[in-house]
């Protein structure tokens, strides 16, 4: 059980990650991308959430130990956006605006549940790109892909689908917090 200034940090730090993607969501939408301005403020905001957090919790009489841990927190889940996701941008799956909103978001949530929001993600973008297939009935398409992969093991004469991939990273994140006990 989470005391009283313990379970306020750790809502506030759900909320505002979960408004950051949200907000994401709403910008790949429309833009098809997550700018860098957009990184920006939402690595500024998340660092506001975590200082605020430490504040609170030097006021209502915690230990000074308590503050570096959310810096250490802070810095791990921001680093582990970057070098979960990296190698997933090099070969294509995701685009650089979903590894920097990670990597913000990794400043409120900590290494761990950018790892599984990150699978969580790959999952429901698996899923979209399924559907997507299905509804625009390209599944001959799909075979065609998959055959050139099984045969040439090369990327060249594809066609890809695209989605934006913010929304399976916020279902990734929402999956996460209900499979993770959350909500308990």
């Amino acid at each position: 059980m989470l005391s009283g200034i313990m379970a306020v940090k750790v809502a506030a730090s759900l909320i505002v990650a979960t408004g950051i993607l949200i907000w994401a969501v709403i910008e790949d939408l429309r833009s098809r991308k997550f700018s860098n301005r957009s990184f920006v403020a939402a690595s500024v905001i998340a660092v506001l959430t975590v200082v605020a957090s430490s504040l609170a919790a030097r006021l209502s009489g915690g230990a000074g130990g308590e503050a570096a841990s959310l810096f250490i927190s802070a810095t791990l889940g921001f680093g582990s956006g970057i070098v979960f996701f990296l190698p997933l941008v090099l070969i294509g799956v995701v685009g650089a605006g979903d590894m920097k909103l990670m990597a913000a978001v990794g400043i409120l949530i900590g290494w761990h549940a950018v790892l599984w929001t990150g699978v969580y993600g790959l999952v429901w973008g698996a899923i979209f790109g399924v559907v997507q297939i299905i509804a625009r009935r390209q599944l001959g398409l799909l075979r065609d892909n998959l055959t050139n992969l099984a045969i040439t093991r090369s990327k060249g004469n594809l066609q890809l689908h695209h989605i934006p991939f913010t929304a399976p990273l916020l279902l990734g994140w929402l999956s996460h917090l209900v499979l993770s006990g959350a909500f308990r």
